[in-house]
C-alpha cells in the first residue's frame, strides 16, 4: 500500500516553500480528506505548526472523523494530495471543495463520529503525532476526517496528515 501526504496549503510553485494557511480566531478546518465508498483510510501521522512570534493563548487541535462535509477554500487535487516514497500511484480520495480540500474552512455542521487526537498546542510551536504500527485510527469509507484549528488570535498554520488507502 502506498502512504499519501495532504497539506494545509498549495505548493508553492516559486520558491519551493510551502506557506501555510491563515486561520482567524475561531474554529476552523484545515484538512479535510474525503473517502470513496470502497476505500478506508489508515491516519498513519499529522502534524501543525504555527509561525507566531509571541506566546498566547494555544490553540486547540483536533483530528476527527465527521459524517458531514465542510466546504474548504481549495480543493486537492491529486498533484495535491501525493504518494511518499517509490510509489507513483494517484490518491483515489473524492476531491473538491466539499470533499478532499484545504485552507480555512468553517465547519459546517459538527458531525464528529469519532476524535481521533485533541491537543493544545502554542502559537509558537509545533506538535507531531504519529501513531504506532497496527494502532493506527482507520476511517471508514464514505465518511470524512477532518484537522481541527481552533485559535483565540490570528495565526499562521503549516499542517498535515499522512494516511495509507486501504
Amino acid at each position: 500500500m502506498a502512504l499519501y501526504i495532504a497539506y494545509n496549503a498549495p505548493f508553492d510553485a516559486t520558491t519551493g516553500v510551502t506557506a501555510g494557511t491563515q486561520y482567524t480566531t475561531g474554529a476552523k478546518c484545515a484538512i479535510q480528506l474525503a473517502t470513496p465508498s470502497t476505500v478506508l483510510l489508515r491516519i498513519v501521522e499529522y502534524s501543525v505548526s504555527f509561525n507566531g512570534s509571541a506566546a498566547a493563548t494555544p490553540a486547540t487541535v483536533t483530528l476527527v472523523q465527521a459524517g458531514a462535509a465542510s466546504t474548504m477554500s481549495t480543493a486537492h487535487t491529486t498533484s495535491t494530495v501525493v504518494a511518499i516514497g517509490d510509489s507513483s500511484k494517484t490518491s483515489s480520495l473524492t476531491m473538491g471543495t466539499t470533499a478532499t480540500g484545504y485552507g480555512n474552512g468553517s465547519i459546517t455542521t459538527n458531525t464528529t463520529s469519532k476524535e481521533f487526537d485533541a491537543q493544545f498546542i502554542s502559537p509558537t510551536a509545533q506538535f507531531v503525532k504519529q501513531w504506532p504500527l497496527g494502532r493506527e485510527p482507520v476511517l471508514p469509507a464514505s465518511s470524512f476526517c477532518q484537522l481541527r484549528i481552533n485559535t483565540s488570535a490570528t495565526v499562521n498554520a503549516l499542517a498535515y496528515i499522512v494516511f495509507e488507502e486501504c
